[in-house]
């Protein structure tokens, strides 16, 4: 994998699963990128202050007030500690939040959700720019909108837009096997068909983001898989390039007709 582009999103599970996030850390090397999210903890600390999450779509709707618990927690703990792991098993982790040399420009989409945003460009010539000096960027979603102002934008399509501009590979690690089609995990996904889950509702909750992330990814040209980051195994697996989880193509024709 030395020199491959890989972006490799850490889900809230899989980011505090030691098992998963050791087998990244013994492969982790120049030309990855790790985003994490950590929705779990933001939800923890914002009860802890008196405010109840509420989630819209797969995103979490950000007030002024919850803006502020996911910028601490997302840019601040979660970012540190996650940098601080890698970093003791000998990774040269760089933590970024994505206002961080303008790494990740967004824009509000949806006034229902608050602060919360798309990423409309990202700063490839930093991440090129750390990767050429042998470090790996792990990137907190916080970018930034119109003017200062800060914005959350979820991780799964914050990795997704990463993957997309810079190339290579997508690896969206989950506390699930595959994605869904019923009850039957799904080895294989084009686009059309992840649109088809999103548009009729099969895929609900955090697995919505991560199917836009895919599409965006997927239609840039990258490949794409959605894997069990709390299975050491499922995840040695993806970065071995075996087709675990669920892959998900530009197009695939058979893949329709097997439906």
């Amino acid at each position: 994998m030395t020199g491959a582009n890989l972006t490799i999103k850490l889900g809230g599970v899989a980011g505090r699963d030691a098992a998963g996030l050791a087998v990244l850390a013994n492969h982790a090397t120049a030309g990855w990128v790790l985003v994490h999210g950590g929705g779990g903890e933001v939800a923890a600390w914002s009860r802890r202050l008196g405010l109840e999450p509420v989630m819209r779509d797969g995103l979490r709707v950000t007030d002024d007030a919850t803006l502020e618990v996911v910028a601490a927690v997302l840019g601040g703990l979660i970012n540190a500690r996650t940098v601080a792991t890698l970093a003791a098993a000998g990774v040269p982790a760089v933590g970024l939040r994505g206002v961080d040399g303008d790494l990740l420009r967004a824009e509000r989409f949806d006034a229902r959700l608050g602060a919360v945003g798309r990423v409309c460009s990202v700063n490839t010539r930093l991440l090129d720019q750390l990767s050429a000096d042998g470090h790996v960027p792990i990137v907190a979603p916080i970018a930034r909108g119109e003017g200062s102002e800060l914005l959350n934008v979820n991780a799964d399509e914050a990795a997704g837009a990463i993957a997309a501009a810079r190339g290579g590979r997508l690896l969206l690690l989950t506390d699930v096997a595959a994605v869904l089609g019923g009850t039957q995990p799904l080895a294989r996904l084009d686009v059309a068909e992840a649109e088809e889950l999103l548009a009729d509702g099969s895929a609900s909750g955090g697995m919505r983001p991560k199917l836009r992330a895919a599409i965006v990814a997927a239609r840039a040209g990258c490949a794409v898989q959605i894997v069990n980051g709390t299975d050491p195994e499922a995840v040695q697996a993806a970065l071995d390039g075996d087709p675990t989880g669920t892959t998900v193509v530009a197009a695939d024709a058979a893949t329709r007709m097997r439906r």
